[in-house]
């Protein structure tokens, strides 16, 4: 069978929507796909995928051409005016010639596919379509490339006086260019964490935010708090492909090896954020999070005073979150009682100081800083969804940006009573 290739540390991982009516059809593809390096999105319908592609990039879509509301011509028009570089397959039962040519007239489809479809055609069709669009992106940036290199050759030519002003202009440039790339960057890390169904963007945030109340109150200087805040909302990307138990299990009710498997995410975090040495900092943070201060820590055992100051506030933000979260014993514990429960372990666990801070900045709140997300009950119509919401198995609920109405919360109430779980929903404020 055919390998779609890729060089992680040259090419992240690509988009591939597969769009079908049919479950068993989406259940299919994840299973072929599966282990391809390459981020698999699933959709019940056009409107959703199409939906999901305003506030994502696809590179490659899959689609089936008769479904209900908006057909697969339909759809793939729209993305062939809208996302004209995105790489678009019809897979569809219906092979007529009235059928083909309206798919391939209206959605300008580059491969057109008939079910029942071979498994490696299939695989192979959407390897030509990651080729193709790194070949067209690799050209537009060639393009753009030669354009910059023509200005700054015509820039040589001018006064001096012209080239400093010139050169100053592009300092400037640069610094703006790797400082939205940063954000990009993490805006990815995060984005991959957070769409996986067991863990929540809610819970995420809100280590962030009681992190930055911390470092603000114990006057971090500006620049750590910045990478704080980032690490804040990504300090559980090392358990990302642990066992679900060990990451939707209350900490005291897991058995010894789970506890074990549970330490291990410290590793895990350094070995996934290596390759991105932009966030080095945010690194160092996470991989030292659960060292005690008093040296008998995860997993260097390092001294209290040689533990990043960023690490020792993210150690009290975490937790304290989790107590109030119910993620330590499985009780939903208050302000105050949360306080306390760290308090007990000051000096050990956990340094003082900022378990101090983070007293004083909690206490004197006009308001409880804890935000878990809004339950299904909670949702009103006109609420807009912040996230893209993932059902357990992959597959795309709802897009990032779905404006609530009585349809979609009914729903995500009888999803949620469906599988019997609870869903974190994320709304703008």
């Amino acid at each position: 069978m055919s390998d779609i290739k890729s060089d992680p540390s040259k090419n992240p991982l690509l988009r591939v929507l597969f769009i079908d009516d049919e479950a068993n059809i989406l259940r299919t593809m994840k299973r072929i796909f599966h282990g391809k390096p390459l981020k698999l999105v699933l959709a019940d319908s056009a409107q959703k995928a199409f939906e999901f592609m305003q506030t994502n990039t696809v590179h490659v879509v899959v689609s089936d051409m008769r479904m209900p509301g908006m057909s697969g011509s339909e759809f793939l028009a729209k993305v062939a005016k809208d996302f004209p570089q995105t790489y678009r397959i019809v897979l569809s039962g219906f092979a007529d010639l009235e059928s083909t040519l309206e798919v391939i007239n209206k959605g300008q489809v580059h491969r057109f596919l008939q079910k029942p479809w071979n498994n490696e055609e299939l695989i192979k069709a959407v390897e030509t379509g990651i080729t193709q669009y790194r070949l067209v992106s690799e050209n537009t940036r060639q393009s753009k490339l030669a354009i910059l290199q023509n200005k700054q050759l015509s820039a040589v030519n001018s006064a001096l006086e012209e080239q400093v002003e010139q050169r100053t202009k592009q300092l400037k440039t640069a610094l703006n260019v790797s400082e939205r790339s940063i954000l990009a960057l993490k805006k990815v890390v995060y984005n991959l964490l957070v769409v996986n169904p067991y863990f929540s963007g809610a819970f995420a945030k809100s280590v962030s935010k009681a992190a930055v109340d911390i470092a603000q109150e114990m006057g971090v200087e500006k620049k750590v708090i910045e990478a704080i805040s980032f690490a804040g909302f990504i300090c559980e990307i090392g358990m990302v492909g642990l066992d679900s138990k060990v990451i939707t299990t209350p900490f005291n009710k897991l058995t010894p090896a789970q506890q074990e498997a549970f330490f291990t995410q410290s590793s895990k975090a350094q070995l996934i954020l290596s390759p991105a040495t932009q966030l080095q900092n945010v690194t160092d943070i996470i991989m030292h999070q659960f060292e005690y201060v008093s040296g008998r820590g995860f997993p260097n055992n390092v001294a209290g005073a040689d533990i990043p100051i960023g690490a020792k506030i993210l150690s009290v933000a975490r937790d304290y979150i989790r107590y109030r979260a119910g993620k330590i014993d499985g009780i939903e514990h208050s302000v105050v009682d949360s306080l306390e429960k760290l308090a007990n372990y000051s000096g050990l666990q956990y340094d003082g100081s900022v378990i101090n801070a983070l007293k004083k900045q909690q206490l004197a709140a006009t308001e409880d800083r804890f935000d878990i997300g809004l339950r299904s009950h909670q949702i009103q119509p006109g609420m807009v969804l912040v996230e893209s919401l993932f059902n357990e198995n992959d597959i795309l609920i709802l897009p990032q940006g779905h404006v609530f109405d009585e349809d979609s919360i009914a729903k995500i109430k009888a999803l949620e009573k469906r599988f019997k779980m609870t869903l974190s929903i994320l709304i703008k404020d």
